[in-house]
């Protein structure tokens, strides 16, 4: 394996856990459904952030007051769009962002990221989740694109790779009834 890939790894677990678990400790009393990680289109951030039941109907309630939500579009956005949601601004993968901007063409790594992440996610016991009163195959786990158009192909790839099968096929049509 890239040294660079050892080296992602070696950080991506290393903050991964106490990441979520401060972030889960946060939310203990609300349902989370969605955690995700967000990146930009060349690649060289990385953020977590998760999302619950609870915020995002005073997401809601807030942006149709404020008569930014009027449509069932709005509302699928507001659930899936990670940068509205409401908790993951303390996460510490600061060191992550640094070493993936100063990486060359990182994105030509995307496909192996999104691996070591799902694999990172996917090694993490469900008791980590149920300390914090959640159950993992609740949660749908994905990578998002904050300013590409490929973020909904980044999402599918991923989702499917981290996300209990139960939950993936609904969020792989979550579109279609809009189209």
């Amino acid at each position: 394996m890239d040294r660079f890939l050892n080296e992602f790894e070696d950080h991506f677990r290393a903050g991964f856990l106490p990441d979520l678990e401060q972030t889960l400790a946060k939310v203990q009393h609300e349902k989370v459904y969605a955690c995700a990680f967000g990146t930009d289109s060349d690649w060289v951030t990385l953020f977590m952030t998760v999302n619950t039941e609870e915020s995002l109907s005073k997401h809601i309630t807030d942006m149709k007051e404020q008569e930014l939500c009027d449509s069932e579009q709005d509302e699928i956005y507001y659930r899936w769009g990670c940068s509205e949601y409401q908790y993951g601004e303390d996460t510490h993968f600061n060191h992550i962002s640094r070493l993936l901007y100063a990486t060359e063409e990182v994105q030509k790594y995307k496909d192996e990221i999104i691996r070591i992440i799902a694999e990172v996610v996917n090694e993490t016991a469900d008791d980590v989740f149920a300390r914090y009163g959640q159950v993992k195959g609740d949660i749908t786990f994905f990578i998002s694109m904050t300013d590409d158009d490929m973020a909904e192909d980044i999402e599918n790839q991923s989702v499917q790779q981290m996300t209990a099968d139960s939950l993936v096929s609904g969020f792989l049509t979550r579109y279609d009834e809009l189209n």
